[in-house]
């Protein structure tokens, strides 16, 4: 149940605290006043049109806080724990939003951040809000199949994601088929291309990562001149060199005849001999190694050039298929695979058409189940909605819901096209709803409908947008007893302009539109029995006989 809203700085209304009670709670004011702004500060919390434009002129921020007592709804526990909300200490939820002039908004649930995602699921749990045009929507016939479905609940929703499924595989097999069987010339050039840039790599004979040996081989021949004058100068250091001079080894030996000498003198020569012949032996094993090196260093300027020829095609084919060596021969695998399917395209047609055929079979098996569901739920609707209309004064009408098959499309919805048709009167046939039903009529279909309906699923807070319009007299004491009755069971919001329907409430708020400093501001109030009797002799139109209207509003609010 809704316990409280508090509205600060929204529109025209400054900082308003309204308290709600169980059953009915009538709304009220003169046209203009800003009745509406409370159900719109309601939609906001339920995930509603909320943005900085809301924001009161002159103001930096605007908030809109809901009080909600989770008593005796039985399923919400477990959806909010399915978000990971909890309730407070006293079962309570609070839903705040708030938005900045910069346009920056929040949304909390018990003071944790949620998403607007989040706010509208667990919303729709507790609150349903029947807008002033929401009667148009039957206008739609799209519409009535949804109001249908969801009467259905989780079973209606079940096939349709399974239909939505094939349908979607539906739709990929045929592009897939599209694609195959399309334009034969388009299919020949796109074949003789693949099949060239299949040879053209394969002619290649790509070797993964040969492009860096090529070009560390490259790099190798470029600089063989420098290498030759490099290594030689080396050698004739640590060698005897062709001029004759000493080398590094020939000293290493001469100082190993020295010390040979010496060794009878002192024990730590020998060590010193000893490491000098280890440079002599080491000496000679590079000496044989950087001989080797030096004979193997050659001057081909043709090898280079075959070189360059061969990175160049390699480079060209990069450019053409692929960063690397490794992606342009994963080009070629792909290619080839889209040339099998290129020259086997007739077969592979059959087998996607074979595929298409028991995706389809799988559809209308599916399609004629929701079928069957929806035809057994409009037999179960039509009675209910028909008793509630008659005890809204269209004493004879009747209510049919057709369903009829459409095999022009395939959707998601399955092949059902569902329409309300109304035969208002006796004697008249059932005929579309938009081009027999007056507004009044249509306002009080829309509450039928939803009375009907929700005694399946009902959210504990309902709200009524002046339901009541286009209708007067009788008729609207029939509104009134009506929308007074699901309030024994269900809290109820609703706007009025009709007397009848006001003088029922359990709490009856007052709206007011007034004028301070040059501002303008909305004021909301709790009316007393007092207070009440006024203001419906006001919208009886008490203004021209004010003690006949008093008389008259003292005489409905006594019949509660």
């Amino acid at each position: 149940m809704l316990q409280e809203i508090s509205i600060k700085n929204y529109v025209i209304i400054g900082q308003q605290v309204i308290s709600f009670e169980p059953g009915l709670n009538i709304i009220t004011g003169e046209t203009g006043s800003g009745k509406s702004l409370i159900i719109d500060a309601l939609s906001a919390i339920t995930g509603g049109k909320f943005s900085k434009e809301d924001i009161r002129t002159g103001e930096g921020k605007a908030s809109i806080e809901a009080l909600f007592s989770l008593d005796g709804i039985e399923y919400i526990e477990s959806i909010l724990e399915d978000y990971g909300i909890e309730p407070d200490e006293e079962n309570s939820l609070v839903i705040t939003r708030e938005v900045n002039v910069q346009g920056k908004s929040v949304c909390r649930m018990n003071r944790q951040m949620v998403t607007m995602s989040v706010l509208k699921k667990i919303t729709q749990y507790l609150v349903d809000i029947v807008g002033q045009n929401e009667h148009q929507l039957l206008f739609n016939t799209m519409k009535h199949g949804e109001f249908v479905d969801n009467f259905g609940g989780d079973r209606i929703n079940t096939i349709k994601i399974e239909l939505k499924l094939l349908t979607d595989k539906l739709s990929s097999l045929k592009i897939k088929l599209d694609s195959i069987s399309g334009n034969a010339g388009e299919r020949e050039r796109k074949l003789d291309l693949l099949k060239f840039q299949v040879k053209e790599i394969s002619d290649a004979r790509l070797e993964l990562n040969e492009d860096e040996g090529l070009k560390n081989r490259r790099h190798l021949l470029i600089n063989a001149e420098k290498l030759m004058k490099g290594i030689s100068h080396v050698y004739s250091s640590l060698f005897k060199g062709e001029s004759g001079t000493r080398g590094a080894s020939d000293i290493l030996n001469d100082s190993t005849g020295s010390l040979e000498e010496l060794v009878g003198i002192d024990d730590k020569i020998e060590s010193f001999k000893t490491g000098i012949e280890d440079m002599v032996y080491k000496l000679e094993d590079i000496k044989g190694e950087l001989r080797a090196y030096r004979d193997s260093i050659e001057f081909n300027d043709s090898e280079i050039d075959l070189l360059e020829e061969r990175l160049d095609l390699i480079n060209k084919l990069k450019r053409k298929y692929g960063s690397s060596i490794d992606e342009i021969l994963a080009y070629m695998d792909k290619a080839s695979m889209e040339i099998d399917e290129l020259v086997n395209s007739e077969k592979v047609a059959m087998e996607i058409e074979k595929e298409m055929e028991e995706v389809r079979e799988k559809y209308l098996m599916k399609a004629s189940q929701l079928s069957d569901m929806r035809k057994e739920l409009g037999r179960k609707l039509e009675k209910p909605i028909e008793k509630e209309l008659q005890e809204l004064n269209m004493l004879g009408s009747r209510f049919v819901i057709r369903i009829t098959r459409d095999d022009s499309t395939i959707s998601g919805n399955g092949f059902d096209k569902i329409e309300f048709l109304l035969s208002p009167n006796p004697g008249e046939p059932e005929k579309p709803l938009g081009k027999i039903a007056s507004g009044g009529e249509m306002s009080r279909v829309m509450l039928a409908i939803k009375n009907a309906f929700s005694e399946i699923e009902r959210a504990p807070c309902v709200v009524f947008d002046e339901v009541d319009a286009g209708v007067g007299g009788q008729t609207a004491n029939m509104v009134g007893q009506k929308i007074k009755a699901i309030s024994k069971n269900t809290q109820i919001l609703c706007i009025t302009h009709l007397p009848q329907i006001a003088s029922l409430s359990d709490n009856h708020i007052y709206v007011d539109k007034i004028v301070e400093s040059n501002k303008t501001f909305t004021k909301i109030k709790i009316l007393n029995t007092a207070e009440r009797i006024k203001e419906i002799a006001r919208m009886l139109g008490g203004n021209e006989n004010i003690e006949a209207s008093m008389a008259h509003a003292k005489k409905l609010i006594g019949k509660m």
